[in-house]
Formats: C-alpha cells, sequence, structure tokens
C-alpha cells in the first residue's frame, strides 16, 4: 500500500519534507488553534496544587455558564445513572472525584476547539458521534474487566483520534490523499500515515494531551490505541480502547461486531481478561448513551445512526 501511495499521489520530494516534520512541531504550528481555553489551564493548575480545594475549582468551573450546564447534564445521564439529581459543580466533585471531574471539563472543551478542520476531509458531527462511541464502550469494557476509575476510560475514548484534526488541519492535502487511498479504514490509515509522515495519529494526539497536560494513562491510551502492544505503560488502558475502537469501527462500517473482533491482537484477550462475548454484550448495551451525550456535548440535534457515520471519507 505504501508504493500504490507514493506513486497515486506524492511526489519524492514532498515525502521528504513531511518526514522532516515531528509531531511535536505540529502542535507548536497549530498554535491557539488547539489550546485549551484558559478556564481549563486553571483547572489544571489546580487539580496539580496539592494546597488547592474543591471548593476553589467548583468556583472556577462555574464562573464558565456554558461548561457548567454541560457538566452537570452528564453527570445528571443515564450514562452515570446517579439516583439522585446533581444540582452543583461542587457536588459533582463530591460524587464523581476531582481529577474525574477535570478529564470530563476538558474533553468538552476539546469537542468545540477543532473548527478549522475543511469540510471536505472530515464531518466533525459524525466524528464526535463515532469517538463517544469508542468512549461509552471502553468505559463498559473497562467495569466488565473491574478496572479501577473505569469513567476514565470514557474520557480516553472520546479523544483517542484527536491527533487525526490536528493532522486534517496542519496538513489537509496529504491527509485527503490518505483517506482516500486507505478508503477510511483504520488499520490501512496508520501504516499509510507512518510511511507519509513518519509518525501516526495516535503520536501527534498523545503530543498534544501532553500539552494539554492531560494524565499520563490518557496520554499514552492515545498514543497506542492502535498499537496497544508497543505500549511499555498502561498496557490495560491501551488495550481497552484499542477494542472499544474496533468495535466502534464496526458501527461504523454497518458491520458485525464479532467479524470485525477477529482482528483483534490475541494477546489483548489476554490483558484484559475479556471475551468477544462480553465486547459484543457491551455494543448491545449501550441503548441511547451515545446519543445522550452527543446532544449534550455538541448542543446539536440528536446524532446520526450508526451505520450512516463515516468519519474518515472525504466527499
Amino acid at each position: 500500500m505504501a508504493t500504490e501511495y507514493r506513486n497515486l499521489f506524492l511526489r519524492e520530494p514532498l515525502i521528504t519534507i513531511l518526514h522532516s516534520m515531528t509531531p511535536r512541531q505540529l502542535i507548536r504550528n497549530a498554535g491557539d488553534l488547539v489550546s485549551l481555553p484558559e478556564i481549563c489551564v486553571r483547572i489544571n493548575q489546580l487539580v496539580d496544587d496539592p494546597t488547592s480545594s474543591a471548593e476553589e475549582m467548583a468556583q472556577v468551573i462555574s464562573q464558565d455558564a456554558s461548561l457548567t450546564a454541560r457538566l452537570l447534564k452528564i453527570v445528571n445521564s443515564a450514562f452515570y445513572g446517579f439516583p439522585g439529581r446533581i444540582d452543583t459543580i461542587a457536588r459533582a466533585i463530591t460524587v464523581i472525584g476531582t481529577r474525574d471531574l477535570r478529564d470530563l471539563a476538558l474533553m468538552t472543551a476539546a469537542c468545540e476547539l477543532f473548527t478549522g478542520v475543511p469540510a471536505n476531509l472530515i464531518d466533525m458531527e459524525r466524528f464526535w458521534h463515532s469517538s463517544l462511541t469508542c468512549g461509552v464502550l471502553a468505559r463498559r469494557l473497562a467495569r466488565s474487566c473491574r478496572v479501577l476509575h473505569p469513567d476514565r476510560l470514557f474520557v480516553m475514548g472520546v479523544l483517542h483520534d484527536i491527533g487525526r484534526l490536528v493532522l486534517f488541519q496542519q496538513l489537509p492535502v496529504a491527509s485527503r490523499d490518505i483517506l482516500l487511498i486507505s478508503k477510511g479504514r483504520d488499520d490501512l490509515i496508520v501504516a499509510a500515515e507512518r510511511e507519509v509522515f513518519g509518525f501516526t495519529h495516535g503520536d501527534v494526539g498523545y503530543e498534544l494531551a501532553c500539552d494539554w497536560r492531560l494524565p499520563a494513562p490518557i496520554c499514552s491510551a492515545i498514543r497506542w490505541h492502535h498499537l496497544p502492544e508497543q505500549a511499555t505503560t498502561d498496557l490495560i488502558e491501551c488495550t481497552l480502547v484499542y477494542i472499544a475502537n474496533i468495535l466502534a469501527d464496526s458501527l461504523v462500517w454497518d458491520s458485525e461486531p464479532g467479524v470485525e473482533l477477529e482482528r483483534v491482537l490475541p494477546g489483548s484477550w489476554q490483558i484484559t481478561g475479556l471475551t468477544p462475548v462480553e465486547c459484543e454484550r457491551a455494543v448491545s448495551e449501550m441503548g441511547d448513551e451515545v446519543r445522550e451525550l452527543y446532544a449534550i456535548l455538541m448542543r446539536h440535534a440528536p446524532a446520526p445512526q450508526p451505520s450512516l457515520v463515516k468519519p474518515g471519507l472525504p466527499d
């Protein structure tokens, strides 16, 4: 496929130029386009400050009415399923914890961040719907294998493909060509990216997540969600997002989850202790969680049906 890509799309000099770039340089070049709002920077500072309090964090978040409203809708959604209504950010922090709420806040801000991605490369609404599906499934799988703090897997799943958005934004021509030759299939996209750029969207997403000062396990899961066997830390988190992404991909391409699961690396079952049956059950039990979260985070009409979602194919 790599040779085919070279012959059909990019000339050798351009390949050389792209290979001279690094994921770190791409993030620097993007600048303010991928910078989180100031309130997220402040939230990060408070979480990292051992002398700060939950009350201080609640006060900072409450200064942003839009962020506050969306966070409260998320924690009151069927996704969390708490028995009583949570009416304040202070109460939300008490229930789900300071760090988990920080992760939710940063994820929520990220969903509105990428406004400069060419529309002919990707449908952003469909992209986020697919990402939310991955996040919901990653959390469900984490609960099935009794991972500590499974809610953080939701954030990992939602943000796993943010590197693709940076590539679309910064290198739209090469990214479009990669999509065309790979027909939008994840397994082919990664190989084409490595051939053309010398790195993958996972590497770019990792650099961005580090720049945002997200927790190390989230950064690792973003980097290795296609290649969990290469992860040296946070192996179970990387593997869970990897499996969840394959399941979400089955919905994107309207194929049977059981068929897509055949391409899961055998070692992934050993690492997680999961079975294909449990994975298929997670898909069947999602219900309306993705639709509800999509409506909250994207503030749009109901999400498209999974069978219509093709997040990686240009028109």
